[in-house]
């Protein structure tokens, strides 16, 4: 049966204005997942402790506004694994020209909720206010897209009077010296100079412009209009000793910091943290008046790895106290002429620094053992930094129990023992039975190193009160951390790149690429691995920054094997395991 005519022209008139419906002006085209994030889920146990994760996002979009200076949003969209789960803080950062956002999650540890998952929309204003031309690139949680200003992202100031000329904000960027021990120094051990001891143990820099603290020249200081965050009015380099200048600048109210994450500072500072104008803070608002000039516009740093504190040899104190067996347990059996491996742990409890002149000799006369008499130190060792270190000993031919006691010397030659006590030594005692089966020799290469990363949690109850995990950084400070003790209800962090350098670690934590052996990716249990390794000397270390890490890590901070610290020096015996190199990560 044919359409009456009435029919067919309404249905012409509805096609037409569906053809010629305008199209809105911008339709920002959402970003496809392009590949698995690369921030994880963190596994929710019930521990009635509240859990800190990341978000899993599946796409990102960009707005941005026709108005000037422009405004981008990034609208990042995806999925939270059940009805308890909820957007919690979320963190940016421009580096160079990528904006790096984290999108963290909250979930209270002991909720019974739904498994099914919930869908969720955030849109995150980015700081693009002062920006030059170019493309930037966007990271939310892995997923990328890019956006370009054809021309700088700022007003033309209005013309001024020219000021005057002493109008003007200075200041000085230094290094705030801490030869920090980390969480192994004993409970009495007296804060060195410069470093404010921590209730978990451990020390960090005071925050205190001394005297004998160095500037660090070549640092880029920014200043902005208006109270901070703000850039863009102008920039600055240090000079030799670490000191800038910002000159005949009008009255008004300005921000003066400083970016550790955007070269040059990044190959300049990082790794580290500020100490001032406060515990990781790195700018400072500031109010100048027509003719003034403030001074003292700070910036102090502590660099991760810590520095070997400046003493007089002849009256600081030489001590050391015995942490561990790392191998051969007493009384362990041998058959004859036997050759072992005996690994102590010990920690510096003096004042000295001990450099590659100390050694760990043998204080039997004539050695009980055969094989070696001295080893020197392979890196210097910090006050408060613990020491691995080995001797090859060859079991006596005949029956018996056997103790072979050692201890340490300084450049001079002169022994100091456990304690400080010249009478006290560590040892090793062993029992040579001729029924004992000698002891197979290790295939080569059959060596393993090995550990776990782990999300290190600590954060700020809603009654203001720190939760369980947490250590207070400096008494009554206010300032928590995490507690550097993998617990229960702390989540594994995969794919985290560790790298395996041979010789010791670097004094400035800087490993040079030539002795770069390996590198592995933590797995679904944040664990990594390194096999068929010979015996030797290695580093085992994690760069916060790398480009494979940045995204996992930043921003936070070690707080295991020390605050600030990401490397494990080891001496690896030939066909052992050394799967106890974990390293504990703090976000803030």
């Amino acid at each position: 049966m044919k359409p009456k005519a009435t029919t067919l022209i309404l249905l012409i008139l509805v096609w037409l204005l569906v053809a010629c419906r305008s199209e809105p002006e911008t339709s920002p085209t959402p970003v496809p997942p392009t590949s698995t994030p690369a921030l994880p889920t963190p596994t929710a146990v019930p521990s009635g402790e509240t859990i800190r994760g990341q978000a899993v996002v599946d796409s990102i979009e960009l707005q941005i506004s026709q108005s000037f200076p422009v405004q981008v949003n990034v609208i990042a969209r995806g999925e939270l694994p059940d009805g308890c789960t909820q957007i919690d803080e979320v963190i940016q950062q421009l580096s160079g020209n990528t904006f790096r956002v984290a999108v963290g999650t909250i979930r209270p540890g002991d909720a019974v909720c739904t498994l099914a998952v919930v869908p969720f929309s955030q849109t995150i204003p980015l700081q693009v206010a002062g920006l030059d031309a170019g493309t930037y690139t966007v990271s939310v949680n892995g997923r990328t897209a890019t956006f370009t200003l054809d021309i700088p992202n700022r007003l033309e100031p209005t013309p001024t009077p020219t000021p005057a000329a002493n109008a003007s904000i200075s200041g000085t960027v230094w290094h705030d010296l801490c030869a920090d021990p980390g969480p192994a120094a004993p409970a009495d051990t007296p804060a060195p100079v410069g470093c404010l001891a921590l209730p978990g143990g451990g020390f960090r820099a005071n925050g205190t412009l001394e005297a004998n603290e160095p500037g660090i020249a070549g640092v880029i200081v920014s200043l902005g209009a208006g109270s901070c965050p703000a850039v863009g009015l102008a920039t600055t380099t240090t000079d030799a000793n670490g000191n800038y200048t910002f000159a005949n600048l009008p009255a008004g109210e300005y921000c003066v910091s400083v970016d550790a994450l955007t070269d040059p500072n990044l190959s300049l500072l990082a790794p580290g943290s500020w100490t001032f104008p406060a515990v990781d803070v790195s700018s400072v608002t500031l109010v100048l008046g027509e003719s003034g000039a403030i001074r003292n516009t700070n910036f102090g740093w502590d660099y991760q790895f810590r520095p070997l504190p400046e003493v007089d040899p002849a009256t600081c104190i030489n001590n050391y106290a015995f942490v561990a067996d790392l191998t051969v347990p007493d009384d362990t059996v041998f058959a004859p002429g036997t050759e072992f491996v005996k690994q102590w742990r010990l920690l510096n409890t003096g004042t000295c620094p001990w450099t590659t002149e100390y050694k760990l000799v043998t204080v039997d006369d004539p050695p009980v053992m055969g094989g070696q008499t001295e080893v020197a130190l392979s890196e210097p060792i910090a006050p408060g930094q613990p020491l691995d270190i080995s001797v090859i000993l060859i079991a006596p031919t005949q029956a018996g129990t056997y103790r072979s006691n050692w201890q340490l010397a300084n450049a001079a030659g002169e022994r100091f023992g456990v304690g400080g006590f010249i009478e006290d030594a560590v040892y090793t005692r062993i029992i040579v039975d001729p029924n004992a089966s000698a002891s197979a020799t290790p295939a080569p290469n059959s060596a393993v190193l090995g550990g776990v990363v782990w999300d290190d949690i600590c954060f700020i109850l809603s009654n203001g009160n720190p939760s369980a995990g947490c250590i207070e950084r400096g008494e009554n400070s206010g300032i928590f951390i995490a507690n550097g003790t993998y617990d229960r209800n702390e989540s594994p962090l995969p794919n985290i790149v560790v790298t395996l350098s041979r010789g010791a670690c670097p004094a400035d934590g800087v490993i040079p690429p030539a002795d770069v052996l390996a590198t592995a990716t933590t797995n679904a249990d944040g664990r990594y691995r390194f096999e068929r390794l010979d015996a030797g000397t290695y580093c085992v270390s994690i760069n916060a920054f790398d480009p494979a890490n940045l995204n996992l890590l930043i921003p936070g901070d070690w707080s295991y094997p020390a605050p600030g610290v990401g490397r494990w020096g080891v001496v690896l015996q030939a066909g052992t395991e050394r799967l106890n190199l974990d390293f504990g990560w703090d976000f803030r």
